[in-house]
């Protein structure tokens, strides 16, 4: 699996960014982009500026590479992608060991020509391993909050020693050492999960889109819409929200800056400038931009804001006294900062005219506007209008700020902390502006943390913050998802001018006495804590200073504090849940589509739907039951809090319209209040003016009273409540139905994600549900007060501030409001209970019905066995539940069977089975196997025992019953190395895993011979795996799990091998009168069908075909009988070929054949002096295969030529792939027409002779058709002109 990150963080820092698209398209990863050469150089880099920059830097980078250097290997040993596939080839646990090889038995295979990057990062990390004291242990990932206090992030400065003694300062310096090595320890563990874990999901994506395209063309039907619909579902994403709070000039923006390691990124710093709007940041995960995405208000919206800033400034009322002027500060500061000195006095038609907008086009346009910048302080440049008012500038410079609702900044190379995590700097209080102020609360409500940020020197005696916390803590709480707060302590560097001398003493004992000061004032804040379970880890206090984590004057990078909210965020970023969250939702839809496609069990089927369908019927019911004593648990609460609320309604009201000993609450306020349903938001200083609400006020009786069972039913923290409890218990236990139904077991691991899946999604569904339950109470008093705040908002002229009073005490006794509020809220628990008993009910029946009931179906995707295997593969290893299975074997001499022991997760399971063979006919799957594809088999095995491919030759045992499916791939030769192809490379698959051992055929004269191995690929990996035995005609290997398995050998070995001459005769081009004889060497062991396959078109003439041929033999045919024929070559090589095109050794052209009966062939030995190997007597009176002749359009030029290259390839292949020396030319100018890949090109390069290099380029060139056979033709007339005229003039003989 590629790892782009490190391609993308070298070319950052190259200054080449441009260029990470293109690398990444091209899949440039950290073990190709070792191995890059100038011809990559061209064609990855087309500009010559470019281009030069990267060769001289590529060049010092793999210099230095090759230098001893501790400080490398330790990085090869903790990112290497290369060691994280090591560790998937061996074990499927990723943070123990890295290689587990079994002694003898299995031997990691590198490519050839490549640097040994596995062994030397074997050895790096050992030699790391060392130096740390043991092995890497297995990361911490505790959910969301659950930080350490200390747990650190490695510094990367050099440690210097203590200044100074301080209370709790380290024991020793060898307790110190030990704690740096156990961190190490830790982040190399982390490190390397972290980017295994990456790695999968890159790959299951992949394979997902795979899967997803073959949805494309497929008719609608219920399953193949539900299949769809899951897979759309995967890419979905709910992300972490932490909301920054803070006074302005506290140092928010600074701090995000720090954290995110981008000094420069959120405008900061400047005296008089303060951030302004709301801003969210989070991780660009598709390329290395830096990017703004600007949302602003309507034209209408903003209008409306105008006009309430008329409305105030001109208010006249009769009634003097009750008359109050609110501050206009912030009203006066969004006109300047937008007009300028033109806004004052200006009308709203004035203020309103689009010359004012033309820089902002968006803004008329209503949508977002989008800045992309390289660096970011070009970005910060950009946006700073958007997000800051500047009260000191002495020129004016328009500021758009106040149009401004929120902007989202994209990070690249940061979802280490933020792929799944936004941070989000609000204000204190939300805004005046209505569309503002609700995106506001719905960013509090999300925040799954909040940081509140103050400066150490005022953290607790500042009113601003802990008025933030208390203005909005039913917000984020009881109205929330806030699992934990956390008080930031900023600027721990600012100290007086004497502290200097002993400055990190004096830092670190200030820390210390804030923190506590901070956790006792909290302690003491009755009604934030009251909404909280308090949890240990609930409240966290941090002293960070961002200065001195840049600088390192006075403090180390650790005691900065700085890495332990970087560490808060990784936490919660909690990638590892979200990776195997999406490999689980993507192996169950897998499951599902492999088995709909292998099981017709209708029986079986029928009796598991009847148990799992009568399971999901019992467990509803004891979630129903929950609920109901949930429900009435609120009731009582409720009932008991309308009364007190009639009570004492008089006084609700009063506190807030008409508060004793106050002022404030007059006549605008009052009106106010009612124009905006029972809500009025001051102006002016955001942090000093707090929100006046009626209808929270009067809902405060009830919501007391409802406060600690909303706590205990939904908690924010901790466990999670009796319901979410309930859900999270709830069990189909699909697993205790697979021993006793192994068929159907596809479909009950598809039920099992799908119910992982669901809860997963009932538990959101619960934290957004209780949202609404908690702020239905206020929501039910606003509407039924909406009426009379319209009615008292009309009040005008004398007395007007008392009628509006009497309208709202009047509606309030007359209305019942309390009573309608209680039933809104039991109704809306109700609702819950109906939605979480309906989702699990609707959603699992659909699944069982779908995965149970669904007949078979033939318009399913194409067989999807490859991506499932993978899948499975990389769904075991991520989960750490890969299986290892053992079988040993003992011979029953009386009954003729073998007992197999099987050790696996499941347990010990003995196998009996008969030594005999069954030979059956296998299956073509017709819809998988079509002309330019290589034939799928499939052997249908009715029971335990040994059955045998009658096609290919494979010999199954099988422990049970079970459908195999396999088919003949390519061999790669990057993983070969030394080793040389010793049989054809399957790709098999059973669905039912009842595959204990395989038996491939093999071709050696010698039983005896040791030079053969079995070939394991899996993700392009290769292991080598000796035989368990070898027989006079198979090799045999027992089976953990099924991939891709072939028979290797020793390159060097010439010993002679068991042969086949095959004959197929077809027409020359468009001359049915004339024919070509095709004369194929191959092993034995390569499958008459497949070669029959590759040659359709052809007549096959069957004949004694057996010989002994020594391999990389010269060898020379001769014909006889026939007067005009010509031969092509004159002698060919015999090499071992497996690849899926089977080319001619040598083609026989037979001009005229009447009045012959007979033809005779014979193989000659050339380096035997010419002695006959083979021969066969072939008679002439078989049908030749018919073609239609070609009649070419008049005109048509380009079209003939293409025609005629064809036939020239087709006709001269063999003779093509023996006397083409210049191959690499060749291959040069079907590159730059993009005619061949890359990948075939460098594959090219490392082929040992020109026969192998021809055999890739004409599997290349076929599979290419008609236009790449014409450019091919027309490259060989450039670099082998004789060549082309000397075979040219053979065919017109």
């Amino acid at each position: 699996m590629a790892s782009f990150d490190f391609v993308r963080d070298i070319l950052t820092e190259w200054n080449l960014s441009d260029l990470v698209q293109r690398f990444e398209d091209e899949e440039i990863d950290e073990e190709s982009f070792l191995f890059l050469k100038e011809k990559d150089f061209i064609n990855l880099i087309p500009k010559i500026g470019p281009r030069s920059a990267f060769r001289e830097k590529h060049k010092a980078f793999l210099k230095k590479q090759k230098q001893p250097d501790d400080d490398k290997n330790i990085q090869a040993a903790t990112w290497s992608s290369v060691s994280i596939k090591a560790s998937k080839s061996s074990s499927g646990n990723v943070t123990g060991e890295m290689v587990n090889q079994e002694s003898c038995q299995k031997a990691i295979i590198k490519p050839r020509n490549q640097t040994p990057k596995r062994s030397e990062t074997k050895r790096s990390l050992d030699k790391l391993l060392d130096k740390l004291g043991g092995s890497v242990p297995t990361t911490n990932t505790s959910g969301v909050g659950e930080t350490v206090y200390d747990e650190s992030e490695p510094s990367t400065s050099k440690i210097r020693p203590l200044q100074g003694n301080i209370q709790g300062k380290r024991k020793s310096d060898e307790t110190y050492a030990n704690k740096q090595t156990k961190k190490r320890q830790r982040v190399a563990a982390s490190r390397i999960t972290e980017t295994f874990e990456t790695e999968t999901k890159t790959e299951v994506k992949k394979i997902m889109q795979r899967v997803k395209r073959r949805f494309d063309d497929l008719p609608s039907t219920k399953l193949i819409d539900f299949l769809r619909g899951k897979i759309e579902t995967l890419e979905k994403d709910k992300k972490e929200i932490v909301g920054v709070f803070g006074k302005t000039g506290a140092g928010k923006s600074f701090l995000i800056n720090t954290i995110l390691g981008e000094t420069k990124l959120l405008p900061s710093g400047n005296q008089g400038a303060c951030t302004s709007v709301m801003i969210q940041v989070e991780a660009n995960m598709t390329d290395s931009k830096y990017i703004a995405e600007i949302e602003f208000m309507t034209e209408e919206e903003w209008k409306e804001e105008l006009w309430s800033i008329f409305r105030d400034r001109s208010y006249e009322d009769g009634n003097d006294e009750d008359k109050e002027r609110d501050d206009d500060d912030d009203d006066d500061e969004k006109i300047s900062s937008l007009y300028g000195k033109h806004g004052r006095g200006a009308t709203l038609e004035e203020l309103m005219d689009r010359k004012h907008f033309i820089e902002i086009p968006e803004f008329r346009l209503s949508v977002k506007k989008k800045c992309e910048c390289d660096t970011a302080e070009e970005l910060s440049e950009k946006i700073t209008c958007y997000t800051r008012s500047d009260t000191q500038s002495d020129t004016f410079k328009r500021q758009y700020w106040p149009l401004v609702k929120c902007i989202t900044i994209k990070v690249p190379n940061s979802k280490d902390l933020l792929e799944h995590v936004v941070l989000v700097d609000l204000p204190g209080n939300g805004d005046c502006n209505k569309s503002r102020d609700e995106m506001w609360k719905s960013f509090v409500g999300n925040c799954s943390a909040v940081w509140i940020v103050s400066d150490i020197a005022r953290a607790t005696s500042e009113k601003e913050s802990w008025e933030i916390l208390d203005s909005t803590v039913s917000l984020f709480g009881p109205g929330g998802e806030c699992r934990s707060i956390s008080f930031i302590c900023t600027k721990t560097d600012d100290i007086e001018e004497n502290q200097k001398a002993d400055a990190r003493t004096c830092i670190l004992r200030r820390n210390e006495t804030t923190k506590k000061q901070v956790r006792d004032k909290f302690n003491k804040q009755k009604e934030v804590k009251k909404h909280f379970s308090g949890g240990k880890d609930f409240l966290q206090v941090f002293t960070v200073s961002s200065k001195e984590y840049q600088k390192e004057k006075h403090l180390q990078q650790e005691e900065t504090e700085i890495p332990k909210l970087q560490e808060f965020l990784r936490n919660l970023n909690d990638r590892r849940t979200k990776t195997s969250g999406y490999v689980s939702g993507a192996y169950g839809i897998l499951s599902l589509i492999q088995g709909a496609k292998s099981s017709d069990m209708t029986d079986s089927k029928e009796e598991v739907c009847q148990v799992l369908e009568q399971r999901l019927k019992d467990e509803i019911k004891s979630i129903g039951q929950t609920m109901d004593e949930a429900y009435e648990t609120f009731e009582r609460c409720l009932s008991e809090g309308v009364q007190q609320s009639e009570e004492s309604c008089e006084k609700l009201m009063n506190k807030v319209i008409a508060p004793r000993g106050k002022k404030g609450c007059g006549y605008q306020v009052v009106k106010s209040l009612c124009k905006n349903g029972g809500v009025y938001k001051p102006k002016g200083k955001r942090e000093r003016r707090r929100e006046i609400n009626l209808n929270e006020s009067l809902a405060s009786c009830m919501r007391s009273l409802i406060d600690e069972q909303f706590k205990i039913h939904f908690p924010n923290e901790g466990k999670g409540g009796p319901i979410r409890e309930q859900i999270e218990s709830f069990t189909l236990d699909t697993n205790s139905l697979v021993g006793e139904h192994p068929e159907v077991s596809l479909h009950l691991t598809f039920l099992k994600t799908e119910e992982t899946e669901l809860k997963a999604k009932l538990i959101c569904d619960l934290r957004e549900k209780k949202k609404k339950i908690y702020s239905t109470l206020t929501e039910s008093i606003k509407d039924t007060m909406h009426r009379c705040y319209i009615r008292a908002s009309e009040h005008t002229g004398k007395d007007s501030l008392k009628r509006m009073k009497d309208e709202l005490h009047h509606h309030m006794k007359n209305n019942n409001i309390f009573q309608k509020a209680k039933e809104d809220m039991l109704v809306c628990l109700t609702n819950l209970k109906d939605h979480i008993l309906m989702q699990l009910k609707c959603k699992l029946q659909e699944s069982m019905d779908l995965s149970l009931k669904t007949p078979n179906s033939s318009f399913l995707p194409d067989d999807v066995t490859v991506e499932y295997n993978k899948m499975k593969m990389c769904y075991e290893k991520l989960m750490g539940c890969s299986s290892t299975v053992q079988f040993t074997p003992r011979l029953d001499l009386h009954t003729k069977t073998a007992v197999f022991e099987s050790q696996s997760g499941n347990g010990r399971k003995r196998v009996q089975v008969s030594t005999s063979v069954t030979m059956l006919n296998p299956e073509i799957v017709k819809e998988l196997t079509t002309h330019n594809h290589n034939p799928t088999y499939r052997l249908q095995c009715p029971k335990a025992g040994l059955f045998q491919c009658s096609s290919t030759g494979l010999v199954f045992l099988m422990e049970g019953k079970g459908d195999v499916v396999y088919m003949m791939t390519q061999w790669e030769s990057r993983l070969l190395g030394s080793m040389t192809p010793a049989g054809p490379l399957f790709s098999i698959d059973c669905p039912e895993q009842s595959v204990l051992q395989l038996h491939l055929p093999h071709c050696v004269c010698d039983e005896k011979d040791d030079n053969l191995s079995v070939a394991h690929v899996t993700d392009g990996n290769m292991e080598i795996v000796q035989p368990l035995k070898t027989t006079a005609t198979h090799v045999i290997v027992n089976i953990t799990h099924l991939s891709l398995f072939g028979l290797i050998g020793n390159w060097f070995s010439f010993l002679p091998v068991r042969s086949q001459v095959l004959l197929f005769l077809r027409p020359q081009g468009n001359r049915p009168q004339k024919r070509i004889l095709n004369v194929i060497l191959l092993p034995k062991n390569v499958p008459l069908c497949e070669v029959e396959h590759q040659q359709k078109g052809s007549t096959f003439i069957q004949t004694s075909s057996n010989c002994t041929l020594t391999p990389r033999g010269k060898y020379g045919l001769c014909c006889e009988l026939v007067a005009n024929s010509s031969i092509q070559p004159k002698s060919g090589q015999f090499d071992y070929d497996y690849s899926p095109n089977f080319h001619p050794t040598f083609q026989v052209f037979l001009d005229c054949m009447s009045g012959v009966e007979n033809i005779r062939l014979s193989l000659l030995d050339r380096g035997s002096n010419d002695q006959r190997v083979w021969e066969c007597l072939i008679p002439t009176d078989f049908v030749p295969p018919q073609i239609n002749p070609i009649n070419p359009n008049p005109g048509a030029e380009p079209e003939l030529n293409q025609l005629s290259g064809e036939a020239f390839v087709d006709e001269h292949t063999a003779a093509l792939i023996q006397r083409v020396k210049m191959v690499l030319p060749v291959a040069d100018d079907l590159l730059v027409e993009e005619m061949i890949p890359d990948e075939l090109h460098s594959s090219l390069l490392v082929a040992r002779t020109s026969q192998e290099q021809m055999r890739q380029m004409l599997d290349a060139v076929q599979a290419g058709g008609t236009r790449v056979k014409s450019a091919f033709y027309k490259a060989l007339q450039s670099h082998e002109p004789r060549l082309v005229q000397d075979l040219a003039a053979a065919s017109r003989c």
